[in-house]
């Protein structure tokens, strides 16, 4: 599915935005360069632990959008969906909204930061993974946009597989990051500003299309057609 195809390019565009959220965490992390194996273990364990956290999140988003799929609401959720995707960027004057925030998520932020300190002075896989966990439970707006695209797939595993893919396109960024330090720093807001709106653009009208049913295979294939049923439906 095309949409789909479309969540590791959210999470590539995504990461810029991670510079200057995520990257000072990795940066705090023990630089340990001279034992490579154990560096690059440390950090992927860190960006598996931000992606398993997104998948989960996806999962239970997908609970609400599987619901609305058998109550044969998938087409108006995808419609609906892809128009607060354009909602938030006209009410962000065409900017990427960062720093969204809500009673839950300010709770979570204030019970999962104190827990990052000890995780963060900690060098091995076991204390990166569990520290990218915490770190997917941040409040970020891109992680919420993310989540509503998500939520059209209409199931639990095809939301759950969206924000993977979304949180394995914020891999190549990380990394740099990782490796490169602060020197990455000036990459961002001109690319952030200038392509993930216009990327997000193009999400926003694909759900819509998606909704519509008009009939395109693979973009806006029509309802009730076998080319929509999803390789991500669950039995």
């Amino acid at each position: 599915m095309v949409l789909l195809g479309t969540a590791f390019v959210f999470g590539l565009l995504g990461s810029l935005h991670c510079l200057g959220m995520c990257a000072p965490l990795i940066w705090a992390l023990p630089q340990d360069k001279a034992k490579q194996s154990k560096w690059w273990a440390n950090r992927l364990a860190y960006n598996f632990g931000r992606s398993i956290t997104y998948a989960l999140l996806g999962v239970t988003i997908g609970l609400l959008g599987q619901t609305f799929a058998l109550a044969g609401l998938q087409q108006y959720m995808s419609i609906i969906a892809g128009a607060v995707l354009l909602l938030i960027l006209l009410f962000s004057k065409g900017h990427v909204p960062l720093n969204i925030s809500f009673g839950p998520a300010t709770k979570l932020f204030a019970w999962v930061r104190p827990k990052m300190g000890p995780l963060i002075r900690g060098n091995t896989a076991g204390s990166n993974l569990m520290l990218g966990l915490l770190n997917g439970l941040l409040p970020c707006g891109l992680v919420y946009m993310a989540l509503v695209a998500a939520l059209s797939m209409g199931t639990i595993v095809g939301s759950g597989v969206y924000m993977m893919l979304f949180g394995l396109g914020t891999f190549p960024m990380m990394i740099a990051a990782a490796f490169l330090g602060s020197r990455i720093k000036g990459l961002k807001s001109g690319l952030l500003n200038r392509w993930a709106p216009r990327f997000l653009v193009v999400v926003s009208l694909l759900l819509i299309m998606r909704g519509l049913g008009l009939g395109i295979p693979y973009v806006s294939p029509a309802f009730g057609s076998e080319k929509e049923i999803s390789i991500c439906q669950t039995p």
